[in-house]
């Protein structure tokens, strides 16, 4: 009995120690709370992916919104939106968002976002959602007085995209005239193979015909001969049959001569030439009133070509050459101008002289009806057209005006909206990056510009250039400038830069040489296209650096251009060397984008918080 009871209280007692259900009962409980607490784990994680992106939208966000001043605060909230709906991406229809923007009134804006989180395995420890939120606010740092001014590219090729460029360009006006009152600046320089610079700024322009390049490519012009052995029993180039002048201009005759250069040296002929002398200032002068000069000038002989040297008339080189699109007198291969309509565009006998012998044809007749300066006499009737895409006239391929520096948004703007692409002229990226820098400087011929490096008066100075291709030269020739130039465009040479040789004719002589003085020569140019692109390429460098050493910032957009090419190579090449200039963009958001982006960085935009 003693050992039963002895068994039996062991084993109650051992029933009392017994622990095995509890410890089951202790780890039902603790494994619910380690499963919360890899829920908490692993919803945290995804919750600080969220965050992580939120934050960073909202930055942008705030950018945008202090990018965006000069609009309404509906508008400005509804690009900060669109920003941080795009940077969340497919999360920003997973969430239930709060968005909202605020304007401090210590400058700047505010950006809030906030949503409920949904949690998942978390729930085992806690029902509630997470509430997550973020904020940022930015403002524009910059320390006006700011100049900028723009120099965009308005050539046919951009015929698709001028409404990007147009909304791009706005926008970083809007915004830099918004950054502080009447401290920012903004000018405007559309380009094509030339620059408007307003037809009212005749001061700069070489009237008297002194420019070493005014008229060149009408002067000694070869017109055609007559048979010395009828009407003129000497052989000599005098009496009627050789008249002194035609339609106001002077006519020279040449004798044939054996030492002439050919073509002319049958000594049984008499060559006549135009003038040694042309005036394009005359020549307006001369047509009628829907043909004057619509303000779009010539590139200056060099060094001037890429100086920002005052138009002088004490050196005329500087002032500046009216622009002449020649009439192509109905024979050229591809896109025409063919607007003079006397006589079907002169193409019959320009020197006919009563009672004269018959006139004969040149070897390239149709020098008579492109080169000659006698088309554009008094009188003279013209059909013109002054539309971006069908032109005719002496101004074709002419783009809107320069815009100087101005504090005038809607002067700014209205100019921006009113761009348009240019057919009739090839893409001259150096004359749109000279103007620029000629509107942004202190001096003549525009003056709205502060000083440079001023102790008393900083300013910050800064060129933007667009462009979609390279400097071009065209080669749309008719028979006379294949005959003449054996191929060289003359459009191209007319508009940008004159290197065509001309005849000096002296005494019974006819010798080809250059007209221009050495001094104003194109050192380098030879008859391909290429060595005339070269040759562009190589000046535009050289600006872009004198531009630069002055501390004039160049930001540049190469639209739509060859990666790695010769277009993108110069514009890295001419910007400001740091790396972050220069911005390539392939349709209209990337545009917009390199826009914004150049805001940005002249606009100093920080994040404050």
């Amino acid at each position: 009995m003693v050992s039963g009871w002895f068994i039996a209280a062991r084993q109650a007692r051992a029933f009392g120690r017994d622990r095995s259900g509890n410890v089951a009962m202790l780890w039902g409980l603790m494994g619910t709370v380690l499963v919360g607490l890899l829920g908490i784990s692993v919803d945290f994680t995804r919750a600080e992916m969220v965050r992580s992106r939120m934050q960073n939208a909202a930055d942008g966000a705030a950018l945008v919104a202090e990018r965006s001043a000069s609009l309404a605060m509906a508008q400005r909230t509804q690009a900060a939106r669109a920003f941080f709906d795009s940077e969340m991406g497919d999360w920003a229809d997973d969430f239930a968002w709060t968005f909202t923007v605020e304007e401090l009134a210590d400058g700047g804006h505010r950006v809030t976002a906030s949503t409920p989180f949904p949690v998942t395995l978390a729930r085992l420890v806690s029902t509630n959602d997470w509430n997550m939120s973020v904020e940022a606010e930015a403002e524009a740092s910059a320390s006006p007085p700011i100049e900028v001014v723009m120099a965009l590219d308005n050539t046919g090729s951009m015929s698709n995209d001028m409404d990007a460029l147009r909304d791009g360009a706005q926008d970083l006006a809007e915004f830099l005239l918004s950054l502080d009152g009447d401290s920012v600046s903004v000018g405007l320089v559309p380009f094509v193979a030339q620059v408007n610079i307003g037809s009212s700024n005749t001061q700069w322009i070489d009237t008297t015909g002194t420019n070493p390049y005014n008229g060149i490519m009408l002067e000694g012009r070869y017109l055609g001969y007559r048979a010395t052995t009828t009407g003129n029993s000497s052989g000599l180039c005098t009496g009627a049959a050789y008249p002194a002048t035609y339609g106001g201009f002077q006519v020279r005759w040449v004798k044939g001569h054996a030492s002439n250069a050919s073509p002319y040296t049958n000594t049984s002929r008499c060559y006549a030439f135009s003038p040694a002398d042309v005036n394009v200032w005359s020549l307006y002068a001369n047509l009628p009133a829907n043909a004057q000069w619509g303000g779009c000038v010539e590139m200056r002989p060099p060094p001037y070509d890429i100086s920002d040297d005052a138009p002088s008339a004490g050196t005329p080189a500087t002032r500046w050459v009216p622009f002449f699109s020649l009439d192509d007198g109905g024979d050229v291969s591809g896109p025409d101008n063919n607007w003079i309509t006397a006589s079907t565009h002169d193409t019959t006998n320009p020197l006919q002289v009563s009672g004269s012998p018959t006139w004969n044809a040149n070897t390239a007749a149709n020098v008579v009806r492109t080169l000659s300066v006698y088309k554009y006499r008094s009188g003279v009737s013209a059909s013109i057209n002054t539309g971006n895409t069908t032109g005719l006239g002496p101004n074709r391929g002419c783009p809107t005006p320069i815009v100087p520096l101005t504090t005038n948004d809607n002067t700014v703007i209205s100019a921006i909206q009113g761009m348009l692409h240019w057919n009739g002229g090839g893409t001259n990226q150096i004359e749109g990056l000279a103007w620029a820098w000629r509107v942004i400087s202190p001096g003549a011929p525009f003056t709205q510009g502060r000083p440079y490096n001023d102790p008393n008066d900083p300013v910050r100075k800064v060129i933007v250039l667009f462009t979609d291709g390279d400097n071009t030269s065209l080669n749309s020739n008719n028979a006379a400038m294949q005959h003449d130039y054996a191929g060289i465009g003359y459009r191209s040479l007319f508009t940008s830069y004159q290197t065509a040789q001309v005849p000096t004719v002296t005494g019974t002589t006819a010798t080809w040489s250059e007209a221009l003085a050495p001094a104003w020569r194109r050192t380098g140019i030879t008859n391909s296209s290429s060595s005339l692109v070269n040759y562009v390429n190589a000046r535009q460098l050289q600006l872009c650096e004198t531009i630069r050493d002055l501390g004039v910032e160049i930001y540049a957009i190469g639209y739509d251009i060859t990666t790695g090419g010769v277009a993108e190579q110069l514009l890295q090449d001419c910007v400001t060397q740091d790396g972050e200039h220069y911005f390539p963009a392939d349709n209209a958001a990337e545009l917009q984008a390199a826009f914004d982006a150049i805001g940005t960085g002249i606009g100093a935009l920080r994040l404050t918080h």
